[in-house]
This record gives C-alpha cells, sequence and structure tokens, in this order.
C-alpha cells in the first residue's frame, strides 16, 4: 500500500455539483457510448443479414458482454475460467490406505475422548500377554502394509 493516501474533499454545494458530473460523465464516457455504438454496428449489419434489429438496453447487454468477456481473456495475472485435465484419481490401494488412515484416526479420537473424559486415570500395572500379542499382531499387519505400498 501506499504511504500518503489520497483523499476528495467534497465542499458545498459546487463539490457535490462537480461529483455529479464526473459521474455523468464517466457513466456517458464508459456505459452508453459504447452501448450506443454497439447497437449502431448490431443494427447496420441487420441491414444486410436477417438479425432482429436491437434498441439501446439490448446494445446495453451486448456491450456488457463484450467487456466481461475481454476482461476473463486478457487477465493475465490470474484467470477466472480455466480448462484443465480432471486430477487424477486415487488407485484402490491408496484408496484403502486412506480408509485405513481414516478409521485409525477416528479410533484414536474416540479413545482420546474417553480418557479426557474419565476422572480418574488408573496406571497400567501389566500387559497379559493375550493383549500384548494382539498389540504385535496389529503393528505386524501394520508393517506388512507398509512393505506391500513400498
Amino acid at each position: 500500500m501506499k504511504k500518503r493516501a489520497r483523499v476528495i474533499q467534497v465542499s458545498g454545494l459546487r463539490g457535490i455539483l462537480m461529483m455529479v458530473f464526473i459521474g455523468t460523465c464517466l457513466a456517458a464516457g464508459f456505459i452508453a457510448f459504447p452501448a450506443i455504438c454497439a447497437m449502431k454496428l448490431w443494427n447496420y449489419a441487420a441491414n444486410f443479414t436477417p438479425l432482429p434489429l436491437i434498441n439501446i438496453f439490448q446494445g446495453l447487454m451486448l456491450w456488457a458482454i463484450v467487456a466481461i468477456s475481454g476482461f476473463i481473456i486478457n487477465d493475465k495475472k490470474k484467470f477466472i475460467v480455466e480448462f484443465q485435465a480432471p486430477i487424477q484419481q486415487l488407485s484402490e490401494k491408496d484408496m484403502e490406505k486412506l480408509m485405513e488412515r481414516v478409521k485409525f484416526q477416528s479410533q484414536a479420537k474416540v479413545l482420546n475422548s474417553m480418557l479426557l473424559k474419565s476422572s480418574e486415570l488408573k496406571p497400567i500395572e501389566k500387559i497379559t500377554p493375550v493383549e500384548k500379542t494382539e498389540c504385535q499382531k496389529v503393528e505386524e499387519d501394520k508393517k506388512e502394509t507398509e512393505k506391500e505400498n513400498v
């Protein structure tokens, strides 16, 4: 941004009339005149072809279509309308990994909420061999899926 902002001060009736005059000139120069030109050109072309004649309002709409199309086509910084190939979709393996990850995260959220809600946290004293082997199975399955994906 600029350091110095320019402020237009309108004071009195003369300032208001000047603003109205400037606004009218801008509207006439950038809206009405091109609309009249578009209407005249269309009606001139309609004399030689089977096109219908248009009025000033339709000329204004024609000018708006031309102006907006020009802005869309000539915008070099950022395109408003783009045509691209669609993004590549996930393969079945990638989709399965993603779903497995989502399921794991949802289970972790449930467990975390249960831990936070419990008023007393009991220390874990001993892990039984059955629980240990189940955890080991989960870890082995996880390692196998990672090896398959690599």
